[in-house]
């Protein structure tokens, strides 16, 4: 490890200043970016931390890698994101748009405009798919974002701060942290690798120029839109703060010429995900704030941080778990140890502390309480295509990015104060099991997902091209295991789940009559819910023997605030990330009974029947 960080140039502190300060650019600019240990230069060392990375991510996933099989999680997100693979696969061999299906919402479907489609992680499941199933190829995901977001991330940390060891220790806080972790099922959220690399070829061509920097930029940005178009504005926003903070790390760069090459980069950009990203613009421009105006809007309310701490909502708590808990007590007392080499980097001080303010939301909340007092973050929602944006929680990211590159930023002072190599290797050790020892979530929730093999058959049914799936429950995102079901039986079903903001009023609609006419026929009360599932051309009602309810507080985290370290608390709030807040329980006996002697009365008996599922026929309509 000695030898590394000699072969990055942060052994020694110039005379000039602290690492990445301006005063030693002349000696060597510390954004220049450093590939690989000395023993080992050039791609055979980024192959040799890369491996180091994805070793860390088995083990930091623990056991992920050893269930591949398993699902990560049993939440509407898990499900929407298995459904865009299998969408996309659709797409592609039927020759269709992916941003418009009837197969949701039948029979008059949903605009995919504003849905999240996460092209680049639907391919790649879909690809994966070819030789794993659906969960293992989700699992396998996981694992590669882990280490790709770490190895990412050190490439901007080495070149931010001139030290390989910083650079990984920072990469390893960077991804396997608990803002990581939280988006577990939301592998769309979960691509944190494009950001930081945005970042680095970025203020790489801004200070150098160069036409692979310029690429570089470019291609970070589109890999953004292709996973998660948030990032894009959110990497243009610090962009944005850096830009006024130039002096403090592009000195020697007239402003003139920085702005034309950012402009470059960042129009190019642009272009490219605009084109990638062309409905969801064309929607945000031409449809207003129709995300707004339906029932999932009032679920989004809450996301958003609170002054003492993140926001970590499952079911109906309100827990926040308080800053230091989030970034780690560790990772913070390391950063306060190499405090001169921090503050070089005031520039990305500052982007963290903007980002910081903005992640608190519209209005101020101090524990949990609003105290009216407006906040930046409300001017967003009154701009074209930035109103979309709706969670401010996840600014968040940027505070990550920040507080890791500090960590990196700080090292080599740590590293300083051991003499020798063996002992710089060994604090290192130290340092990275310290870290991660506090902010690891494992072992991680591992679930099995039963589904009935009548579902294959029914794919098989050329009879068959859409089915009304029961018990329909009251709110979109507790119909998202329709979403997977649909993935094995791919029939067109009367209800789904999206993305909130793709909803429009009438889908509240179609879900509140199919809600309130089943409770209504279960009950005896009337037979309208046959008579509609005529009406909608639909051929079988498949009725699962299970139902959605309110997950239970848990009174270990319910409306607390948590101080101490997030390796105490890592269970109850990962399970509450992997679950959502709504568990499936299974109908009692006498229940059932009920419901398939009402089903049968005005349907027939039914074709097929195990402990999962009844499938029942559908009449035409004389």
């Amino acid at each position: 490890m000695e030898s590394s960080e000699r072969g990055s140039g942060a052994a020694a502190e110039p005379a000039g200043g602290p690492a990445g300060s301006a005063p030693v650019a002349a000696a060597r600019t510390p954004w220049s970016l450093s590939l690989g240990f000395e023993r080992l230069p050039g791609w055979r060392g980024e192959l040799l931390i890369l491996a180091g990375l994805l070793l860390a991510a088995c083990a930091l996933s623990w056991p992920l890698v050893a269930s591949l099989g398993s699902a990560a999680g049993v939440r509407g997100d898990y499900y929407n994101n298995l459904w865009n693979a299998w969408w996309l696969e659709h797409c592609v061999s039927e020759g269709v748009s992916p941003y418009w299906t009837d197969h949701l919402y039948y029979p008059e479907g949903i605009s995919l405009r504003r849905h999240t489609l996460s092209p680049l992680n639907a391919a790649s499941l879909v690809l994966f798919t070819r030789f794993l199933d659906a969960h293992q190829a989700f699992s396998l995901l996981i694992l590669l974002h882990f280490a790709l977001s770490a190895w990412c991330f050190s490439l901007f940390a080495r070149a931010a701060t001139g030290s390989t060891a910083g650079g990984i220790l920072g990469g390893l806080v960077y991804s396997f942290a608990p803002f990581h972790y939280f988006y577990l099922c939301q592998i769309n959220v979960f691509s944190f690798e494009f950001l930081p690399l945005a970042l680095l070829f970025f203020v790489k061509h801004g200070r150098e120029g160069g036409r692979a920097n310029l690429a570089g930029a470019v291609g970070a940005v589109l890999g953004m839109g292709l996973t998660l178009e948030y990032y894009v504005v959110y990497a243009y926003l610090a962009l944005g703060v850096l830009f006024l903070c130039r002096r403090g790390w592009a000195r020697e760069v007239p402003w003139a010429l920085l702005l034309r090459r950012w402009a470059l980069a960042g129009g190019l950009g642009a272009v490219l995900v605009a084109a990638a990203a062309f409905p969801l613009l064309v929607a945000a421009l031409t449809e207003g704030n129709l995300e707004a105006q339906t029932s999932a809007n009032v679920i989004e309310k809450n996301r958003f941080n609170d002054l003492l701490g993140f926001f970590w909502i499952g079911g109906d708590e309100e827990l926040t778990v308080s800053w230091p808990t989030m970034l780690g007590y560790s990772t913070l007392f390391l950063c306060l140890a190499g405090w001169r080499r921090v503050l070089a980097l005031w520039p990305w001080l500052v982007v963290g502390a903007a980002f910081l303010v903005l992640s608190l939301g519209e209005e101020l909340a101090v524990a949990r309480q609003k105290t009216g007092i407006p906040l930046p973050y409300a001017l967003l929602k009154e701009l074209p295509v930035l109103s979309m944006l709706r969670k401010s929680d996840r600014c968040f990211m940027l505070v990550q990015v920040v507080t890791a590159l500090a960590l990196a930023a700080a090292w080599p002072a740590v590293a300083a104060r051991l003499r020798g190599g063996r002992a710089r290797v060994a604090g290192f050790a130290a340092c990275a099991a310290l870290t991660m020892g506090e902010l690891t979530a494992v072992p991680l929730g591992r679930f099995a997902l039963p589904t009935s093999p009548y579902l294959e058959t029914l794919r098989a049914d050329a009879s068959v091209e859409a089915v009304m799936e029961l018990p329909p429950m009251p709110l979109h995102v507790m119909n998202g295991r329709f979403d997977y079901y649909q993935t094995l039986h791919e029939k067109k079903t009367t209800l789904g789940y999206t993305t909130s903001i793709a909803l429009q009023p009438h889908h509240d609609e179609r879900l509140l009559q199919l809600a309130n006419l089943y409770i209504q026929f279960i009950q005896g009360h009337n037979r309208a819910l046959p008579r509609l599932a005529a009406d909608l051309g639909v051929q079988r009602v498949l009725h699962y023997k299970s139902y959605l309810e309110q997950r239970p507080k848990d009174p270990a985290i319910d409306g607390l605030v948590l101080w101490r370290p997030f390796v105490f608390w890592r269970r109850p709030l990962v399970f509450v990330r992997q679950v959502g807040e709504y568990v499936e329980k299974p109908y009692p006996e006498a229940s059932w009974r009920v419901i398939r002697m009402e089903l049968a009365r005005s349907l027939g008996e039914p074709l097929f029947e195990d402990e999962l599922l009844a499938v029942f026929p559908v009449p035409e309509r004389p």
